[in-house]
């Protein structure tokens, strides 16, 4: 199954919101983006009005999974979002130098495998 996504990594509130509307412009809805921040607080103003999911990087939560994991508490807080190793690297540091990380993720519709229905029982083949 195939994944349609944009990705980018920003620096301010503004580019956020320019970046954001080109995310919806593109088909996806407010709740399939996500928002990566070291620092959530600025994050709130854009959480007030729609049904972005914003996600505190580092938390702690991620400090314990980092701990165990032994891995950077940034790279640990994108460990479910389907990227390849050196996009969690790459974003995990940006992250960590305090970008804000934006990911638009969902299934394609015409991409899916179609589902076959299944009867319960097959009333042509029985027997008497």
């Amino acid at each position: 199954m195939e994944y349609r996504r944009e990705i980018a990594l920003v620096y301010s509130i503004e580019e956020a919101t320019q970046k954001l509307n080109i995310i919806r412009g593109h088909g996806f809805s407010e709740f399939e983006i996500h928002l990566f921040a070291k620092d959530i607080l600025p994050l709130q103003s854009l959480k007030m009005y729609t049904d972005l999911q914003i996600h505190q990087a580092g938390n702690l939560v991620d400090q314990i999974l980092s701990v165990v994991m032994q891995q950077n508490v940034y790279e640990v807080c994108l460990r479910n979002m389907k990227l390849s190793r050196e996009e969690i690297v790459h974003y995990g540091h940006g992250i960590e130098q305090g970008a804000i990380f934006i990911i638009a993720q969902h299934d394609h519709p015409y991409e899916k495998e179609p589902k076959t229905q299944k009867a319960a029982w097959n009333i042509s083949n029985a027997v008497d």
